[in-house]
């Protein structure tokens, strides 16, 4: 997937996240989008080179989670794996 495909992506998760909250079908499915939001915000603000600390240690994590399941080697990143 390219960058811009991944960019298009993201815009396209956090409108849905966000729609789901504006529906107000219940405070569970809330929660959820709630979640996927700050994933997605956080995604959006790293490509854009703008992301805080937090979104930095979170993004992290995931990385390392995912290192540690082996679905990424110990020098990859799972933004690593978008093309340019």
């Amino acid at each position: 997937m390219s960058k811009a495909e991944f960019e298009t992506f993201v815009e396209s998760q956090i409108n849905l996240a966000s729609q789901s909250i504006v529906g107000k079908k219940s405070a569970r499915l809330d929660d959820v989008a709630f979640g996927k939001l700050g994933f997605y915000l956080a995604m959006r603000r790293a490509m854009n080179g703008t992301a805080s600390p937090q979104d930095l240690g979170l993004l992290d994590a995931i990385d390392d989670s995912l290192q540690a399941l082996r679905l990424l080697d110990g020098d990859e990143t799972f933004l690593g794996m978008i093309k340019r």
